[in-house]
């Protein structure tokens, strides 16, 4: 385990005349645990008792400078202990993960069964999981490098690719951004890169790790990447943002005067930056009244089940009595008013095509959902009540396409055909800026297929083509 400095305190902006500045910093340094400088030339070298009017006392040992003027100090902080990050791994897979986890919190808060019931389920890792990790590790790589951090290493990795790169330089020159916009107001405020944020006060157990986090007097700023395409994720109440900041106050509250906290969700892939902001007092209260009784159900399973668009990732979601409750009621029933009916659309009331239309995709994924579940079951010896294991239909595939490609050349035939990349694979093989230069004049986007969506959507609505919307009605007399 190696140690290494974490400035906790920025000296330069200090005015160590005025006694009241200088008293809060000593207060600092009690309260905040503070063991060592960083000196003008970049060397750490520890405290030895209180400020003097003039100088910091060094526990050298007599190996060195005995005192420094404040002038020649640049920082103040502590020593941590620290791992060396394996060369060859993406460092993000291997934190813990709390029961009550901040990123599953919008989930937990409004059903607070769910987290013991996901517990009996595999938490297996998906495509979009292990992409989002590589671009955390990435992100994580470049802030520290350009904060003059000790650089993480980053793991060999196919999901790294230009795309990437170029959204986490985005990523990264957002958070450089929103440093500069604290530093305005607080020339003291610093960057914490993947900070542990420590939760347990509000939540049993709860711990996570914040992205970015900026501390600084006057406004906490917490940024977080989302690099998922899916879902568009608003930093609006988000409960996630609201976990982290809580955890962040714990920790630096008491070292930095903070009255409002900033939540940023970064989102390249959808273009979608969003900003929320609470005053302290407001979140402190939210954990209160809101989170910690939620906390201490979650925590034991208890509460009712409650569906809502929260069940999305819910591994229980398969077997979930309300989930299921909640996509059958749409339907249409028989006269039983429990079996699901499948009449003709035309003899539906428009409440009735509404409400089904509005819930389909739902319906679609969660169906997929139990019927995965049901299959992967099924292989592993379970039996369900008229449902037999079969052999699905396969298809013919050539046991070595090099040989085939020989044959058939033999024959003085030609196996293969030529075909334009298409736009995502051009991209690839360009690069972005590159296809944009030499094809930008050649690529034309249509208009998409009318679709029937919730009014919350936010594309605008089209206007039906109708014959009182396509024709002009004629002038004349008899008009």
């Amino acid at each position: 385990m190696a140690e290494v400095y974490v400035p906790l305190l920025d000296a330069t902006s200090i005015d160590f005349t005025n006694d009241d500045e200088r008293a809060g910093v000593e207060k600092t340094i009690t309260q905040a645990g503070i063991t060592h400088i960083e000196d003008d030339r970049g060397d750490i070298r520890k405290i030895f008792g209180r400020l003097n009017k003039k100088t910091v006392p060094l526990n050298n040992g007599g190996d060195g400078p005995q005192r420094l003027t404040f002038d020649k100090v640049k920082t103040f902080g502590t020593m941590e202990e620290k791992k060396a990050a394996p060369s060859a791994e993406v460092q993000h897979t291997g934190r813990a993960h709390a029961v009550l986890s901040a990123s599953s919190s919008h989930r937990w808060l409004n059903c607070t069964p769910a987290p013991q019931l996901e517990a009996q389920y595999p938490d297996s890792e998906s495509d979009a999981a292990a992409e989002g990790t590589a671009a955390h590790e990435l992100a994580e790589h470049k802030l520290r490098l350009l904060n003059g951090d000790e650089s993480t290493l980053v793991g060999d990795s196919d999901w790294i690719n230009e795309e990437m790169d170029s959204y986490t330089d985005d990523y990264v020159d957002n958070v450089m951004a929103e440093l500069a916009r604290a530093q305005e107001s607080s020339p003291a405020a610093f960057l914490a890169i993947e900070q542990r944020l420590d939760f347990s006060h509000i939540v049993p157990d709860g711990f996570g790790t914040g992205d970015a986090l900026i501390v600084g007097d006057g406004t906490m700023t917490v940024i977080d990447l989302k690099y998922g395409k899916g879902v568009e994720v608003s930093a609006v109440g988000n409960p996630q943002m609201r976990l982290y900041a809580l955890g962040a106050l714990a920790q630096f509250g008491m070292i930095y005067n903070v009255d409002r906290v900033r939540m940023v969700i970064f989102q390249p892939r959808l273009n979608n930056v969003s900003v929320d902001e609470i005053s302290v007092d407001e979140l402190t209260k939210w954990g209160r009244e809101v989170v910690t009784p939620r906390a201490g159900l979650a925590i034991n399973g208890e509460g009712e089940l409650n569906a809502g668009e929260w069940c999305r990732f819910c591994r229980h979601a398969p077997q979930c009595p309300a989930l299921a409750a909640q996509y059958l009621e749409p339907l249409p029933k028989e006269s039983d008013e429990v079996t699901p009916a499948a009449p003709a659309p035309e003899t539906l009331t428009d409440d009735q095509v509404a409400n089904i239309v509005s819930w389909s995709g739902e319906i679609k994924k969660w169906l997929s959902k139990v019927e995965k579940f049901a299959l992967d079951e099924a292989n592993n010896g379970h039996s369900y009540p008229g449902l037999k294991l079969v052999e699905g239909r396969s298809v013919r595939r050539y046991t070595d396409e090099g040989k085939v490609a020989a044959a058939v050349e033999k024959t003085g035939h030609n196996p293969y055909e030529k075909k334009l990349l298409g736009i995502t694979a051009m991209t690839k093989l360009l690069g972005k800026k590159q296809f944009q230069d030499v094809l930008g004049d050649l690529v034309h986007k249509p208009a998409g297929k009318p679709t029937l969506v919730p009014e919350s959507d936010k594309r605008p609505a089209l206007q039906a083509a109708t014959p009182e919307t396509v024709f002009q009605p004629l002038g004349g007399k008899n008009q």
